[in-house]
């Protein structure tokens, strides 16, 4: 469930914190190990080149012997949260509805001549797009979305169950009534089970 990879996720990234301080290669083995995974989960370019340095700087001899990587000096993971609501104009990823209708309403909508009172499109995204800023196609629905007069809340998660943010994020938490006008699925998979399960029943 959620809360399980939720934990794993925390785990993973706490855990490097207390290997720093344990001596000898395996615990030098599993910090570096977790380190790249965060790396590799964040996904971004500069996660990516950080985890190669990280590797090669550890265990390619020609590397490592030489000192030709300062490990202190190679960037920490940047991992973006695991769920979320995003949009392409704004600062950060917003952890509730309230944050980003503040945002979204006195920044952006005044900006975008879109009217307050206009309906809202929820949009259901994967995180790996936005993680990995191949989001070319969630931005040009966003602006289309805009353009065409629309108020915009999307949400996304890197969990296969994609009703999650949608209960979190685009429903009332008291009634469990949806607060969008119509829910658009971008991530190609059902909204329960993702990829893993196809069954629109």
């Amino acid at each position: 469930g959620g809360s399980f990879q939720d934990g794993l996720l925390k785990l993973v990234r706490t855990l490097p914190k207390v290997l720093k301080f344990l001596p000898g290669d395996q615990a030098r083995d599993a910090r570096t190990f977790i380190l790249s995974l965060q790396h590799w989960l964040g996904g971004t370019p500069e996660n990516l080149e950080a985890m190669l340095m990280r590797v090669a700087g550890q265990y390619v001899p020609s590397v490592a012997d030489n000192k030709l990587i300062d490990l202190e000096r190679i960037m920490e993971p940047v991992v973006i949260p695991d769920t979320g609501i995003w949009h392409p104009c704004a600062p950060r990823i917003f952890s509730s509805s309230f944050e980003y209708k503040e945002w979204y309403e006195n920044v952006h909508l005044p900006m975008a001549g879109v009217a307050k009172d206009a309906p809202t499109v929820g949009v259901v995204l994967q995180k790996s797009h936005i993680a990995t800023k191949d989001d070319g196609h969630y931005v040009a629905m966003v602006q289309e979305f805009e353009r065409r007069g629309a108020k915009v809340m999307c949400t996304y998660t890197g969990g296969l169950d994609f009703s999650a943010p949608v209960k979190e994020f685009l429903a009332n938490q008291s009634t469990g009534e949806g607060i969008v006008d119509t829910l658009v699925n971008l991530t190609g998979f059902s909204l329960v089970g993702g990829p893993a399960s196809q069954d629109a029943k």
